[in-house]
């Protein structure tokens, strides 16, 4: 009934968003974010499983934000494989790439500079590969998963152990999960005792991860936690609850970017705290209404973090089924959120007179006070045959789908030197097919 074994993996990369990414790509990677870990155990560690039995899953989404001046495309192919050999063991890899293209804006400035604006080409690929394995014992599961990414300024390793244990009937599951990310990102090679005023931006990725002299690498340690706690009150009734929480240590800006913080034009690197918290809630209903055979789904979910970030998310979709292969779906989705408490407009007005605002100073609209809608549908297909009878002869299950989503975004402070903002628009395609052998 959900679509939560089908939903997008990932919508960009990490390098779109170090180089000046919209809102609307964080919110539409916002929308599945509360879903990866119930992804993680339904697609591998579900309790249900046959012995020799093999699942591929074949995903594309491509993301587009047009713009006259700042265009942005990603496109995310990715494909995972499951093998369970024995019942109390599965083993899964995984390949994912982003492949983006466009363009950024180097340097942020207020109405002060109107002149400052300009435009940089970007292009890039990621790449993630990922496995590990699952065990099964009755109704509990233990999951451990290793992931390595890597891309021209950017490299990444994670370890994530996820258990879950289900009772009453199999009605109430209960699930824990931990990561720790290792993460390394490209610098210009500054003196650590350089004043952050002056700090220049980095120009480009060539000579990272080499011996360089105008290039180093800063250190990015991740912990994320997750609770959930999933609970089917009646056939046609059940609930989630999902707490999760973070920890971000290291160099959290964006290297490429500078902000304009003096009246003068003075330019320096976006400026972050080395340090951030975040947690966040989410409570999601799934109802079926058999009269119209058509299943309603609401969810709201707050989040907060130490930069003193607040946002609230509201989600309402409906599902139904046209044939018994065949089902629609059509959500929409209502984001908002407040400005980090050193977010600016403009650097060059605070106190001191010749300086920035504050301690810190940022580039990202990431960290602005915006808001976004977002409507969306899929399509999905789903064929099931048995051992002895399998679909066109190879598979016993075999399921398609194919999906859009349109984000709109309003940025109530963000402006390019006091101008409007073109790319706050974007959409979200997203074909997919998977079978089990």
């Amino acid at each position: 009934m959900s679509e939560l074994s089908h939903v997008i993996h990932n919508v960009g990369s990490r390098a779109a968003a170090r180089r000046e990414p919209s809102a609307a790509r964080r919110i539409a990677m916002r929308c599945v974010s509360i879903a990866v870990g119930a992804l993680l155990a339904g697609v591998v560690g579900s309790g249900e499983s046959s012995a020799q039995v093999a699942d591929v899953d074949v995903r594309t989404t491509v993301f587009s934000e047009p713009s006259p001046d700042s265009a942005m495309t990603v496109l995310n192919p990715s494909i995972k494989l499951s093998v369970t050999p024995w019942d109390a063991l599965s083993v899964h890899a995984g390949y994912e790439a982003d492949i983006v293209s466009g363009a950024s804006e180097p340097t942020k400035s207020g109405g002060i500079s109107p002149d400052i604006v300009s435009h940089a080409s970007v292009t890039d690929v990621r790449h993630v590969a990922s496995g590990g394995i699952t065990l099964r014992r009755k109704e509990t599961t233990l999951s451990v998963t290793y992931g390595y990414g890597m891309e021209s300024d950017y490299r990444s390793q994670s370890i994530s152990v996820t258990g879950a244990t289900e009772f009453l009937k199999r009605n109430t599951r209960l699930e824990l999960s931990y990561s720790r990310g290792f993460d390394q990102v490209c610098n210009y090679n500054y003196a650590d005792s350089l004043a952050p005023t002056l700090r220049p931006r980095l120009d480009s990725s060539t000579g990272c991860f080499t011996s360089a002299d105008d290039r180093k690498t800063d250190d990015v340690d991740i912990d994320s936690f997750q609770g959930a706690w999933t609970q089917t009150w009646t056939p046609v009734l059940a609930t989630q609850l999902v707490l999760t929480g973070g920890l971000q240590h290291g160099f959290l800006g964006n290297p490429y970017r500078a902000v304009v913080i003096g009246a003068g034009g003075q330019l320096a690197q976006e400026h972050h705290p080395e340090n951030r918290a975040r947690g966040a809630a989410a409570l999601r209903m799934r109802y079926y209404i058999k009269g119209v055979d058509t299943a309603i789904g609401l969810g709201v979910r707050g989040y907060n973090d130490t930069w003193d970030v607040l946002s609230q998310t509201y989600e309402l979709e409906a599902e139904r089924y046209i044939l018994k292969w065949l089902r629609l779906l059509v959500r929409g989705r209502y984001y908002s959120q407040s400005g980090a408490l050193f977010w600016s407009d403009d650097y060059t007005g605070g106190e001191p007179k010749f300086g920035p605002r504050g301690q810190y100073w940022t580039g990202d609209r990431e960290l602005s006070p915006l808001s976004s809608y977002l409507l969306g549908g899929r399509v999905l297909m789903n064929f099931h045959g048995v051992p002895g009878d399998r679909i066109i002869g190879m598979f016993l299950n075999l399921d398609a789908s194919f999906g859009l989503d349109v984000i709109k975004t309003n940025l109530d402070e963000f402006t390019w030197a006091g101008g409007n903002v073109s790319d706050t628009f974007a959409t979200v395609a997203s074909v997919g097919l998977g079978a089990s052998f």
